[in-house]
This record gives structure tokens, sequence and C-alpha cells, in this order.
């Protein structure tokens, strides 16, 4: 298992890692070969067979994984912000040798080390490599109580000791990380999991969404309340951001952003189509299909229709 050992695997089990660890290789050779089309080589500072570096400004770097070709070392996107006085990871990624790269591009690109790392979720595809981003001490992690406690309780294996002195993020107002001439702002959602944080770099067109954004696969819905993700997902659109890096897929525009909304709520157009006709989320999960004029959308087994069908319906049953 090319870039993720059993170990790794197994502890990241449960998650959006499961999801696209199973999916790569059913995956057809021109959808996988879309996903990791280079749109913009200009902006690559970073090329491994996991994923690529991409600057999107001054100190400004996402990191947009490619698992599908079969290497998981990052498995899910994140990036770095530096500024004068410190450098933030967004994530810990999926294996403690993805952080442990993406600390090297810190140090590569900044000449410092990371010295802050912002968990935008539990999912361990995006902290199972806490141990690595950690490394050496002085590094200061953030997180919601929430996530904290997540990461502790279902993340098989996780690095509990790790989590102790996390910093808390406030769940229910704006956290400013001022890191020199460059200030990321934090700001608290739900939808995708309990517990979400989106970053948005200050004076740039610079937001990091976590899996609250996915773009060309679709999303997975395994710990989701539907009605909350549309209101998260709706909030970042009307951030002002114009440059969005999802939690997995490629960096997206804001007609890409608008594309992930409609799918959205065409998954729910098909949950209220299934209680007004009386089916079960597995009949209206087999019916649907993408509409054309949203694009393909990477997916490995139409159980996640169901699952997100599903979810939907959960909320919408009187």
């Amino acid at each position: 298992m090319s870039g993720l050992d059993r170990r790794d695997f197994l502890r990241v089990g449960g998650s959006c890692a499961v999801h696209l660890a199973l999916m790569g290789a059913a995956v057809p050779p021109v959808l996988r070969a879309r996903w990791t089309a280079v749109t913009r080589p200009e902006r690559v500072v970073a090329m491994e067979p996991w994923g690529r570096l991409e600057q999107l400004g001054d100190g400004i770097w996402a990191m947009v994984s490619t698992p599908l070709s079969g290497d998981r070392t990052t498995l899910c996107n994140g990036g770095l912000v530096a500024g004068r006085d410190g450098v933030l990871m967004v994530e810990a990624f999926g294996s403690d040798a993805g952080a442990k790269w993406m600390a090297e591009q810190a140090r590569a690109l900044t000449g410092r080390p990371a010295t802050h790392v912002v968990l935008t979720h539990y999912h361990s595809d995006h902290t199972a490599g806490l141990r690595a981003a950690r490394e050496g001490g002085g590094v200061k992690l953030h997180a919601t109580s929430t996530t904290r406690d997540l990461v502790a309780q279902r993340n098989a294996g996780a690095p509990v000791e790790l989590l102790a002195d996390a910093i808390a993020v406030d769940p229910a107002a704006i956290t400013l990380l001022d890191l020199g001439g460059k200030r990321v702002t934090i700001t608290p959602h739900d939808g995708h999991t309990a517990s979400d944080v989106s970053l948005r770099v200050e004076d740039s067109p610079v937001l990091f969404c976590g899996d609250l954004v996915w773009n060309g696969m679709f999303p997975n819905y395994v710990d989701a309340v539907p009605s909350k993700l549309s209101r998260s997902v709706r909030a970042l659109r009307a951030s002002g951001a114009t440059t969005f890096v999802p939690g997995h897929g490629t960096v997206a525009t804001v007609a890409e952003l608008d594309r992930y909304i409609a799918l959205i709520d065409s998954v729910e157009e098909a949950a209220r189509r299934g209680l007004e006709k009386g089916q079960t989320a597995e009949a209206a999960g087999t019916e649907y299909k993408v509409p054309a004029a949203l694009g393909d959308w990477v997916l490995f087994n139409p159980q996640y229709y169901t699952r997100a069908i599903g979810a939907w319906m959960k909320e919408l049953k009187p």
C-alpha cells in the first residue's frame, strides 16, 4: 500500500480516508488524469507522486493531494502560510510521512520550521500525521475542543498526548492568528462534521476550506448534517474569497464553488423527490445521477449517493 502502510491505513479508517483509499483503483483513467491535471504549472513549486505544492500568493501555498494514483502520503489537501514571525501548516495530513514532507517544505520555502498547525476537523486523513507535524517541539496546535475530543475518541492510535496542549479555537467566534505581516482568520463552522473550521488569509483571495468543500470528487457525508453543510458552504461563498482550497480536489474558483453548491442542492432535491415517492434512501440513491450540467464528479461506489441522500432524508423527514 504505497505511501500509507497498513498501520496508518487502519488508523485513518472510519473517515474520508477509506473513501479515498478504496476509490483510487476504481476511477477510470480519463477521470484520474483530469483529477491530477496541472492547470497552472507556473504555480507549482514542488511535485511528488502524491500531490503538488502550488503558490497562491506571497507566503501562501496550497498542498493539492492526488491520491487516486495509489500513493496516499498526504491524502488530503492543506497548505502553508508564512509571515515574519511564524509559519502555519494547515492540516496534519494522512500520514507521518506526509506531514514530515510538508514540514520540510516549510523550511525549504521560508527558511524556518512550521510554528503552528491548524486542524480543520477530526477526520484522520487530516490528522494522522500529528506526530511528524509537531516533531521537534515548539509547534503550537490549534483545534476546536470538539475536534480535539473526536480525534482522541474516534481515530484509533491517535497520539492523544499531543492533543493535551492544543490551543482551543473558539467554536462560536472568529479567531485571529497573527504570523507577523500575515494574518489568518479561523472561522468556526459545522456540517461536514460536528466541528469544522475554515482559514482565510487576510488581504488575499485565499480561503482554506477543509472538507466543507470538495472539487471534482463527490463528497463523503459520513458525519454530515446536510442543511448545516449547505449553510456553511454558502457562508464560504459569501466571504469575498475567490480562491478556495478544498479538502480534496484541485484549487477551486468561484465558478467551481458554485458548481459544488449546485451539486449539494441536487442531492437535496433527490432526497425530497424520494420522500415524496415514499422511497428508501437506497432506492433514491440508485436512481440519482449528477446533472450533466455539473460535469464529472469522481465516484467510487453509488453507495455514496445513498449515504448523501439518506442524510438529507433523515433531516427532511417529518
